[in-house]
């Protein structure tokens, strides 16, 4: 089995992966139109973290929420309504020409971050549900080539539309991804679980809340991968700024150095996803040797002598950290039940998101405290401590067991 074989065998997975490629490049495409629309009107880098802020609201509700959704109702008809909805949230700036008017950039992208709280739980409880457990490895490395390639296209396509076109256009593109993303998904199929069967006039709701519950705070091992959820994006948010600002401030090579920049950081997604075929086994091994690997990066990050040096260095990063993502998500996927995996990706999705977004809010005061390359080589320790903390706490877990445990428990 590789990932070309998983590819040919799951269909219903090849449609929903292309849904989300064109709604995410489509995503990339306005996130740099609106970045750029909002600095043209205000002039201001507070409009630009008010953009953020914005975003980083909803998943503090709505993702839960969504992943609850996922593990009661049809999640096919789920995505498809999130793309519909947030096809006009998505063409609203087109409207925007004055500075009085910044009202329906923020409305849009409050009710389009929303739409996107809801959906990532929704989608990824759909990739267990849909696709075979030997198969789940391969199509999670799948994913990173899709993380790679809206990374890489998207952000670097947005800004050659929007200055050859006009900021028009990247928004417009966008309200057409989430229509073509709905066809798409219009045509997979995706196998009901035993709690989506349930008849909902039935007072399940509490039942519900109560099962989560227990399941969460009674296992060891599903306790271990949020905490790991949670203190991952702490580093990796301080990695998304320096990126940007070892192109501009180290190795002062403006617009064109960051384009290569986030060129690399997509390859390095996309390089993870052959080592597939390699990874069968240990994978609770291989995600904290590999998060390991990444530590190391960062420690070579901060004394890379050029910039070529610099890009190849973070094409290595994002290398090691997409085998790592690859490994914890086939770990979370294949020991949780079906019938909870919305609840508990709902979970996830709101804590890594929030704590992505905070870490990203702080990093600008830590750059007033520490030198880029400073800053880079504690985000290497940082990693390395995280790494030997979690291989602690792995060590006290027995996923056979805590996986049958959690299936006699429902």
């Amino acid at each position: 089995m590789n990932n070309w074989k998983a590819w040919k065998q799951e269909k219903s997975y090849q449609k929903l992966f292309w849904a989300g490629t064109a709604s995410g490049i489509g995503n990339r495409f306005a996130q740099v139109a609106t970045l750029t629309l909002l600095y043209q009107l205000t002039g201001s880098g507070s409009a630009i973290g008010l953009y953020f802020a914005i975003r980083l609201i909803p998943f503090l509700v709505m993702a839960p929420l969504g992943g609850m959704l996922a593990d009661r109702f049809s999640k096919k008809k789920l995505l498809i309504t999130m793309d519909v909805i947030r096809a006009p949230f998505a063409l609203a700036p087109i409207f925007v020409h004055d500075s009085e008017q910044l009202w329906i950039i923020f409305m849009s992208v409050f009710c389009l971050a929303l739409g996107e709280a809801l959906y990532a739980p929704i989608r990824m409880a759909s990739i267990p549900a849909m696709v075979k457990q030997d198969r789940l490895l391969y199509v999670n490395a799948i994913e990173q080539i899709m993380v790679g390639v809206v990374l890489v296209f998207g952000s670097s396509s947005g800004g050659i539309i929007s200055y050859l076109f006009g900021l028009h256009i990247p928004f417009l593109l966008d309200g057409i991804s989430f229509l073509i993303a709905a066809l798409l998904l219009s045509k997979i199929s995706i196998p009901v679980t035993t709690k989506a069967k349930v008849n909902v006039k039935q007072p399940k709701t509490s039942t519900h809340k109560k099962s989560a519950h227990k399941l969460i705070i009674g296992s060891f091992a599903l306790i271990v991968i949020l905490f790991v959820e949670w203190t991952m994006p702490l580093a990796n948010g301080i990695d998304n700024v320096l990126m940007s600002v070892y192109a501009l401030e180290v190795f002062q090579t403006g617009d064109l150095g960051v384009g290569f920049i986030y060129a690399f950081l997509g390859i390095g997604f996309v390089l993870s996803s052959f080592l597939s075929n390699l990874l069968k086994q240990k994978l609770v091994t291989l995600t904290v040797v590999f998060i390991a690997f990444e530590g190391i990066g960062h420690l070579l990050l901060s004394i890379a002598p050029s910039f070529i040096v610099a890009l190849l260095t973070v094409l290595f990063i994002t290398f090691v950290g997409g085998i790592s993502n690859i490994c914890l998500t086939t770990i979370t996927m294949k020991i949780i039940p079906k019938s909870m995996h919305g609840t508990f990706f709902g979970l996830t999705t709101m804590i890594a998101n929030t704590t992505l977004g905070i870490s990203m809010g702080i990093v600008g005061i830590l750059l007033e405290v520490f030198e880029p390359r400073s800053l880079s080589f504690l985000v290497g320790i940082t990693y390395m401590i995280l790494t030997i903390l979690y291989a602690l706490l792995f060590l006290q877990v027995d996923l056979l067991h805590e996986k049958r445990k959690l299936r006699r428990s429902l």
